[in-house]
C-alpha cells in the first residue's frame, strides 16, 4: 500500500517561523556552509474569508470515485465550483467567441494552497459598462473545497478576457495577474491582503490580445512581458460566411482576419513598462498569435520565445540575454510541419520527452492536421517527429487547444494532456462542437492515447475544451488538472498517482529568485535519478493560461536524490539528500553562498 501524505504546510506558516526576512528581504543571506534544510513545521492553517455566493447552475461534468486503474477522477461536483464560461457566440458569429478563454492556478494569498481564476467572454458588442459576466476567482480551502472570492479579491474583470498570466511583476512576494483581452489588457496588482487593484503601468494595449508570457529578457532581475495579438476584427466589419442559400452562418476562416504585430514590453524597474517591440527585434512578419512560451530551446543559457500562430508560420525568437532577439523561425525547423505547411496552431508546451537533456515542443492544431511534436536536436534545431512519436495520429480527428506536459503516473517521464473542441462546420451548422480530450502516456518518447476507461470518466464525455492548467490542488505532490470549457461548466480532475504508486514518490520544488527574478523564470532543474529528470520554470505556455509555478519530479521511495539548479543568471546550486514525497522551497543564494532549502511537507513514515 502507498504511504499516506501529510497535508501541505502553507508558505505563510513557514514564513511565520522565521523565513519572512528571507522571502521579503532577499538581501538577508543564509550563513555559509552546506545548504540548510529547515524541517517542516505544522502550524494552524489560515482563517477562511467569508465565501461569496456561488452560481446555482449545476455542472454537467461526470463525478466518480477513481478506480485503481483510472488515472484521473472528476472532482468538480465536490469542489463547489460552479463557474460556466460565456463565449458571446450568436447568430452573427463574432470571431473572438470561437477562441474561448483560459484560466490561472496560483496561490494569491500565500496560504500554501493553489487558488483558481477562470476567464470568460461576454456578449457582443463588448462594453465594461454593459457586460454582465465577470472573471471569477475561487479560494482553495483544502480537501477539494473552494469558495468564490471574486468580489473580495476584485478580480472580476468585466470585459472579454481570453488569457490569464500570473507573475510577481514587482517582486514583492505576491503574485500579480495580467489579463489579455479583446479590448484593453489589464494588470491587477496583488496588495498582499487578499485583494487586487488595477494599475496603469504602460500595458494598457487595446489591440486584440490572446496570450502573454512574463520572463526576464535582459537579466536585470525584473520581469518583462511578451503579448500575442490575434488580429484586427470588429463586429461592424464581420463578413458573412456559410451557406448563402440556406442562410446558415458559421465562423469565418482565420484568413479573413488581418494579423496584427505582437508586442514586447520592458520592465522599467520603477513600476512601469515601456514598449520595446521595435528595438528588441520581435517585429517579424505578423501572425495571428494564440500561444506564447518563454523557455530554453537552444544550447545557450538565455530564454527564447516560441509563438504559436493560426494559419501563419510559427515563430522562434532566440534570446540574446540583453533584451534583444533574433528570428530563427525558418532555420529552426519548428515554423512549419515536415511538408513545409503552415498550421492552425494554438497551444504550446515544452518538455524533455526523450531524456536527451533538451526540451521538445508540443503544438496543438486543427482537425485533419496533426498536433506537432518538434524534437529538439540541439543548436536551436528541431525535427518534426509528430508521426513517429504518436502525437500526430492521435489528434488528427480533433481540434486541439490547451496542452500541458506533466508526469501524471510518476514514472519520471512527462506525459501530455490535451483539450479539444470544434468551432463549427458549414456543411452541418448544427454539428456537435464537443470533442473528447486526450491523455497521452509517454514511454521513452513514444506517446499512446489512453482509453477513456483508463484515463478517467471525464474522458467519456465530449466537451468544448479550451483552457487547461496543471496544478497540485491537494498538495499530495502530483499535478491535478483544471479545464475551462467554452460555454460549459469548468472541470477539476484529481490525479491520485502519489497515493497509488507503490514504487515511486512525488517531489515538488518551488524556486524563489533573489539576484534573479523573483519567480525564478528561466531556471533549469535536474533531478539526479536514473535516468535524470529535467524541468524548467517557463513563462507563459499552454493555451491562454497559467499553471502551478512549482516543478514536479518522481523518485524511488527508497532513494535520496540530488537536485542541481541553474538559476536564470547562470549561477548553479546543488542540493543533496532530498526526501522522496517531500515538497521543498529553495531560495537562490547570493554570491557563492549555498541556497536556503525549506522542507514544506514530508511524507509520513
Amino acid at each position: 500500500m502507498p504511504r499516506p501524505v501529510l497535508v501541505a504546510i502553507g508558505v505563510v506558516a513557514v514564513l511565520a517561523v522565521g523565513l519572512l526576512a528571507v522571502l521579503l528581504f532577499p538581501d538577508v543571506s543564509p550563513p555559509p556552509g552546506p545548504p540548510a534544510v529547515i524541517p517542516a513545521v505544522q502550524l494552524p492553517g489560515p482563517t477562511s474569508t467569508t465565501p461569496e455566493t456561488p452560481a446555482t447552475k449545476e455542472t454537467s461534468s461526470v463525478s466518480f470515485v477513481a478506480t485503481e486503474d483510472a488515472w484521473l477522477a472528476d472532482m468538480t461536483a465536490r469542489s463547489g465550483i460552479r463557474f460556466e464560461h460565456v463565449s458571446g457566440d450568436s447568430a452573427e458569429k463574432p470571431f473572438p467567441s470561437a477562441n474561448g478563454s483560459g484560466l490561472a492556478a496560483f496561490d494569491y494569498d500565500l496560504d500554501g494552497r493553489i487558488d483558481l481564476l477562470f476567464a470568460t467572454g461576454n456578449e457582443f458588442p463588448v462594453s465594461s459598462l454593459t457586460s454582465t459576466h465577470p472573471n471569477r476567482c475561487y479560494r482553495n480551502l483544502g480537501s477539494w473545497a473552494f469558495e468564490e472570492v471574486t468580489d473580495h479579491t476584485r478580480l472580476g474583470h468585466q470585459g472579454y478576457t481570453h488569457g490569464v498570466t500570473v507573475a510577481d511583476v514587482d517582486a514583492d512576494g505576491f503574485p500579480d495577474v495580467f489579463v489579455t483581452c479583446y479590448g484593453p489588457d489589464v494588470l491587477f496588482h496583488n496588495l498582499g491582503d487578499g485583494t487586487f487593484e488595477e494599475l496603469t503601468v504602460g500595458l494598457e494595449d487595446d489591440r486584440w490580445s490572446s496570450s502573454a508570457a512574463f520572463f526576464d529578457a535582459d537579466l536585470d532581475g525584473h520581469l518583462d512581458v511578451y503579448v500575442c495579438h490575434y488580429g484586427s476584427w470588429s463586429l461592424d466589419d464581420n463578413p458573412f460566411c456559410g451557406d448563402a442559400v440556406s442562410g446558415a452562418r458559421v465562423f469565418c476562416s482565420p484568413l479573413t482576419v488581418e494579423p496584427v504585430a505582437d508586442a514586447y514590453f520592458k520592465n522599467q524597474a520603477d513600476g512601469s513598462f515601456a514598449d520595446a517591440s521595435e528595438s528588441s527585434g520581435i517585429l517579424v512578419p505578423s501572425g495571428r498569435g494564440l500561444g506564447v512560451l518563454a523557455a530554453h530551446l537552444d544550447d545557450d543559457p538565455h530564454l527564447d520565445l516560441y509563438i504559436a500562430n493560426d494559419l501563419n508560420h510559427n515563430v522562434l525568437l532566440a534570446g540574446a540575454g540583453d533584451g534583444s532577439f533574433t528570428d530563427r523561425s525558418d532555420l529552426s525547423g519548428a515554423a512549419y510541419d515536415s511538408l513545409g505547411r503552415v498550421k492552425s496552431s494554438m497551444g504550446i508546451d515544452a518538455a524533455d520527452t526523450r531524456g536527451t537533456g533538451r526540451f521538445d515542443l508540443l503544438v496543438t492544431d486543427f482537425q485533419r492536421e496533426y498536433n506537432l511534436l518538434f524534437a529538439n536536436s540541439g543548436g536551436g534545431m528541431f525535427v518534426d517527429a509528430s508521426e513517429g512519436s504518436g502525437i500526430g495520429p492521435s489528434s488528427v480527428q480533433l481540434v486541439s487547444w490547451g496542452v500541458q506536459f506533466s508526469d501524471i503516473d510518476l514514472d519520471g517521464q512527462e506525459d501530455a494532456i490535451v483539450t479539444s473542441g470544434h468551432v463549427g462546420d458549414e456543411r452541418n451548422p448544427n454539428a456537435d462542437l464537443r470533442q473528447a480530450g486526450l491523455l497521452l502516456h509517454n514511454q521513452e518518447g513514444q506517446f499512446r492515447a489512453l482509453d477513456a476507461d483508463q484515463a478517467g470518466n471525464y474522458f467519456l464525455v465530449p466537451h468544448q475544451g479550451r483552457g487547461l492548467v496543471a496544478a497540485d490542488l491537494d498538495n499530495d505532490g502530483d499535478e491535478d488538472f483544471i479545464l475551462n470549457h467554452r460555454d460549459e461548466p469548468a472541470a477539476l480532475l484529481a490525479n491520485n498517482a502519489a497515493n497509488r504508486s507503490l514504487a515511486h514518490a512525488a517531489l515538488s520544488i518551488r524556486l524563489v529568485g533573489t539576484a534573479s527574478n523573483r519567480d525564478a523564470i528561466g531556471s533549469v532543474a535536474r533531478l539526479m535519478t536514473s535516468p535524470p529528470q529535467l524541468r524548467q520554470v517557463k513563462g507563459g505556455g499552454g493555451y491562454q493560461s497559467s499553471r502551478d509555478p512549482r516543478l514536479f519530479f518522481a523518485s524511488d521511495r527508497d532513494d535520496e536524490p540530488s537536485l542541481s539548479i541553474r538559476w536564470p543568471n547562470g549561477r548553479e546550486s546543488q542540493i543533496d539528500g532530498l526526501t522522496p514525497g517531500g515538497s521543498y522551497l529553495i531560495i537562490e543564494p547570493r554570491d557563492d553562498q549555498p541556497p536556503q532549502v525549506v522542507l514544506l511537507r514530508e511524507p509520513l513514515p
